[in-house]
């Protein structure tokens, strides 16, 4: 078992560990009485933690291979949902990874098939291994590899199915092929936006590092293995941080751990930056922040939580460096010249011991990576005039030495100095505003994630809703001097609200947010289209479609006339406006023309397979199905259908929407037993990949509860009702009461007492269910 240590106990024990690692045994044995005499707490630390020192090295803990899983033999050949196994291609203490084969013939593809280890089926492993499944349900990024499917064995195995990547480590990938230094900073701002993304859905990947990013034989940067992921929006049962875990080091990788990690502190975004800080530190210079991992793991930890690492340049000289640049297609010497400054002052901020002091979010780490690309002023370095010289000399080379040549000629050097000095303020102005931005966006992501009083935390997690109230308090007074940045922030303050479903505080911020944005940059200003879309997505989901469409109809005729008639966002907002007119439900005949118009100009200009060119068929062909074209819906419903399992896999969200929406056609039309077939397929997948109590999941029960009815299977029917009432949401719970379907059970007493309780669960009651 690993000692648990707060942050306090481990500064307070860390130097008489210091003083005892440096002991011989027999030194150490009666130094440990000495000090039990004066301090016996301070005593046993100690002592817990030199005994599992000593015990991780005879195990050679850091050292160690994969742990043996249990029936790896047997799984060979065997066939798991639609893919058959092929080969191991992974093995470690969590469990193992194989390669897979699509085998029922709809078409050809490789997967990935992860198998937790049964030995810990029954323990926290197996918690972990739901939450990394439920994590990459909710993930979409073209830099993480896609959950295709989750499930059980007949014997009880939990099983994902992940997209199969083939390719190398970063560092080795980029060591391979002799990348610079440049090079390699663009195939690390792919993992950023990776990382940035996961950040922006309030999941924290936790254990970044060479093995889990992948890069492909084309360069396609993919990032893998949320197994000790963790979602900042349910900290409801937070897992107890230890030394090195509890599974003694098989979740947690110690060298690419951050301090918090180690000593028990909060886990929150500043810990994935600290892990990106480390894998970039070892991407330029081929060396680990740390130092040589050669040692004792008391070593390896007393340097990542108190040790300050070497700066990158000064590490070129401390490792075996002709080898380490001739990599990077550079010399020592122009390798320790490059990393010198900018680069230095970056990985620099990223490592900081406490969490507070590295950069706000992962953005704002990409944002200084590309500032140094384009030799601009990066915001963690100050601003002196000897800095931006010769930032500005670099940039601007050419014009340098052409200004320099006009100063020679005499006659216009004087005019060619002034234009340059004129250039000069200009750039240095708008460097200025730009840092002071990401400053200013920087100290309000590290506020928001700041508690007044830890102590009213302690025992529990930080809520999601908890950090949302507390930033969107301060966004009226602490940005009100940047209109433009505070109305971004009540924006994404207010999506958030509306995706949480607490829609009276999302309108007050979203409307704040327009009336800022109209006042600061006008109506054609993008944040201000922006938040009137959003606000009228809100509007919508209020049941207010009059408003929503009128707000609708105003942002398209300003994006038409600014952007053009086939922009992206003017396509958005024209499929928007159609559905807010179906739902309307009293002109059809126009939602189902400006839909076909959507559909028409995004396939053209968007292509057949695109993300919003299938969301427009999705959505012509449920407008079809609420006008009576039954027919042409469910054909168009069906090859939607296809092409999104094509594209995104069997088991995305589009495609668990798309069915439910044909499910609906097959039931206007009559066709109970395939309505049923469908949803019972839908629920099946919403079971393992979103769980029994989401509100689709529970959508999809009360909707096979709809075709029960209409089948006149009563008993089926309450025990359906049952399951889905206490969890569907309350934007979508339905009025049982006066739903169609269920007419012929009015009287009973059984599903009385089910109105009753769905009335008491929901006192606000949403839009009936379509089915």
């Amino acid at each position: 078992m690993s000692t648990i240590l707060t942050p306090e106990q481990w500064r307070l024990v860390s130097p008489y560990l210091d003083q005892a690692l440096d002991m011989s045994e027999r030194e150490r044995d009666a130094w440990l009485e000495s000090l039990r005499a004066t301090d016996a707490t301070i005593a046993d630390l100690v002592q817990n933690l030199l005994d599992e020192q000593r015990a991780l090295n005879g195990e050679r803990f850091l050292e160690q291979g994969p742990v043996p899983v249990a029936g790896l033999n047997t799984l060979s050949n065997r066939s798991i949902g639609a893919y058959q196994l092929i080969k191991v291609i992974g093995q470690g203490g969590m469990g193992s990874v194989w390669l897979a084969q699509r085998s029922d013939g709809r078409f050809e593809r490789h997967a990935a098939v992860k198998f937790l280890n049964t030995a810990l089926a029954a323990g926290s492993g197996a918690e972990r291994f739901k939450r990394e499944g439920s994590i990459l349900g909710r993930l979409c990024h073209p830099n993480i590899a896609d959950l295709l499917d989750a499930g059980v064995t007949a014997d009880g195995q939990p099983y994902l199915v992940l997209e199969y990547i083939e390719g190398l480590p970063l560092s080795e990938y980029c060591d391979q092929h002799q990348l610079d230094i440049d090079s390699r900073i663009r195939l690390f701002l792919d993992v950023l936006k990776a990382v940035a993304h996961a950040h922006a859905n309030l999941v924290v990947h936790r254990d970044i590092k060479p093995s889990n990013v992948l890069v492909t034989i084309d360069g396609h940067v993919k990032l893998l293995d949320f197994g000790i992921a963790k979602m900042l929006a349910d900290e409801s049962h937070p897992g107890e941080p230890t030394l090195l875990t509890a599974e003694g080091g098989g979740a947690l990788t110690p060298q690419f751990a951050a301090p918090e990690q180690i000593t028990g502190g909060s886990i929150t975004t500043a810990t994935d930056v600290y892990g990106l800080g480390v894998l970039l530190y070892l991407l330029l210079t081929g060396r680990h922040p740390a130092g040589p991992l050669s040692r004792s793991t008391a070593e390896l930890v007393r340097s990542i939580v108190e040790t300050e690492p070497s700066r990158p340049s000064s590490a070129i000289a401390l490792s075996a460096a002709d080898s380490n640049a001739e990599n990077r297609s550079s010399t020592a010497d122009k390798l320790r010249r490059k990393l010198r400054g900018d680069l230095d002052t970056i990985i620099g901020k990223a490592l900081k011991k406490e969490p507070g002091e590295r950069y706000a979010s992962v953005q704002a780490l990409a944002d200084d990576l590309q500032r140094y690309l384009s030799s601009e002023p990066i915001s963690a370095r100050p601003d002196t005039f000897h800095y931006r010289a010769g930032k500005f000399v670099r940039r601007n080379r050419t014009a340098v030495s052409l200004t320099a040549l006009a100063v020679l000629a005499i006659l216009f050097g004087t005019a060619a100095t002034l234009l340059q000095a004129r250039s000069a303020r200009r750039q240095r102005d708008a460097a200025l505003r730009e840092r002071d931005h990401a400053n200013r966006i920087a100290d309000f992501m590290t506020n928001m994630f700041k508690i007044s009083d830890p102590s009213e935390t302690v025992g529990r997690g930080v809520t999601a809703r908890e950090i949302l109230d507390k930033a969107s308090t301060e966004i009226e007074q602490g940005l009100a001097d940047d209109p433009m940045l505070q109305a971004q922030m009540m924006q994404t303050m207010g999506t958030a609200y509306l995706n949480l479903g607490f829609y009276e505080r999302s309108h007050f911020l979203l409307e704040r947010a327009i009336s800022i944005s109209k006042s600061a940059g006008g109506p054609e200003n993008q944040v201000t289209l922006s938040c009137m879309n959003d606000f009228a997505g809100l509007l919508t989901q209020e049941g207010k479609y009059a408003d929503a469409e009128k707000l609708q109809r105003e942002t398209l005729e300003v994006q038409r006339r600014v952007l053009g008639p086939e922009h992206l966002d003017t396509l958005i907002t024209m499929g928007d406006l159609s559905g807010t007119i179906a739902l309307r439900g009293d002109r059809l005949h126009e939602a189902e023309k400006l839909g076909r118009e959507v559909l028409e100009k995004e396939r053209r200009v968007l292509g057949p397979e695109n993300r919003h060119t299938l969301i427009a068929m999705d959505s012509l062909a449920a407008i079809l199905g609420t006008e009576g074209k039954l027919s042409e819906s469910e054909q168009l419903g069906a090859e939607t259908i296809e092409l999104e399992r094509r594209v995104f896999g069997p088991d995305h969200l589009l495609v668990l929407n798309t069915m439910g929406n044909q499910a609906d056609t097959l039931y206007l039309m009559g066709k109970y037993p395939e309505a049923q077939r469908i949803l019972q397929q839908t629920l099946d997948i919403q079971l393992r990949v979103l769980g029994p109590d989401h509100p689709e999941t529970a959508r999809s029960i009360y909707n096979l509860a709809c075709v029960a009815a209409r089948q006149g299977k009563r008993d089926e029917v309450f025990s359906l009702l049952d399951r889905s009432i206490d969890h569907l949401s309350p934007r979508t719970v339905p009025k049982i009461e006066g739903d169609p379907a269920f007419k012929p059970l009015e009287g009973f007493p059984r599903f009385s007492a089910l109105v009753e309780r769905a009335k008491r669960r929901h006192p606000v009651q949403g839009a009936m269910c379509p089915l």
